[in-house]
């Protein structure tokens, strides 16, 4: 945050200096110097008034920019009226507010494209981030039986998860396993192309359904080979609609 406000004072000091040559060049009955005074009393004051709101709000809170400016304008002017006269030993008139004006447009305008840039960017970052945490799914999953021994299981063999109190159970060619991660974060990290969450604590490797049928009570029940049935909560019947 520090290198930013650093970066869009830089530019600003540099801004309105050009745009105080370029006002000496066209006006030229004031004086260069009495230029940079207003220049930089209007253009440092607006700056301070704008670094005082929060980053994340500066791009969608216009009614804090412009209460903010309008405070920096006034106490830039005041500054201006102050230093002029000490410096220059001669009182400002009040002409000084269309120049002043223009200078506290200006540190607004790039104080706001700035950070209007970088507020987009870190959005951007964060889409990215999320895309890339996305495209890391498991491959591996290291679980432990009954006994504490520790296994290292290729999530393509596991047939199903679902969860038991504080724990949850992986099944894997006939065998039980235990791992500390919920069904909630497992839902997000497997391939969705092969593992659907068909309660809120069950998750099926789609590979090992045998077949998708109603029980007694009517309701949907998933069937594999060894004759373990799981049921599909209402939520999730839409995944088999087609089946």
């Amino acid at each position: 945050m520090q290198n930013r406000l650093l970066i869009s004072l830089f530019i600003t000091l540099v801004f309105n200096t050009l745009i105080a040559a370029l006002l000496f060049l066209l006006l030229g009955n004031i004086d260069f110097g009495a230029l940079l005074l207003i220049s930089h009393s209007i253009g440092l004051s607006v700056f301070g008034a704008n670094s005082l709101i929060p980053f994340e709000q500066y791009a969608n809170n216009i009614t804090k920019i412009l209460w903010h400016s309008l405070t920096g304008l006034l106490f830039g002017l005041l500054v201006a009226f102050i230093g002029h006269h000490f410096i220059f030993g001669v009182d400002l008139t009040y002409s000084i507010i269309y120049p002043a004006l223009f200078f506290s447009v200006v540190a607004v305008v790039i104080f706001w494209l700035y950070f209007s840039r970088l507020d987009n960017q870190e959005a951007l970052d964060k889409i990215k981030r999320k895309l890339n945490t996305g495209h890391k799914k498991l491959h591996w999953i290291k679980t432990a039986d009954s006994k504490g021994n520790v296994f290292l299981l290729n999530v393509k063999e596991i047939e199903y998860f679902q969860a038991q109190q504080k724990y949850t159970c992986v099944y894997s060619k006939g065998k039980e396993y235990l791992i500390a991660t919920s069904i909630k974060v497992l839902s997000l990290q497997l391939d969705a192309n092969y593992f659907w969450q068909i309660h809120r604590s069950s998750i099926v490797n789609i590979s090992f359904i045998s077949r998708v049928s109603k029980n007694e009570q009517n309701k949907l029940m998933i069937c594999f080979p060894n004759g373990k049935t799981l049921p599909i909560s209402r939520n999730y019947l839409h995944l088999f609609k087609k089946m």
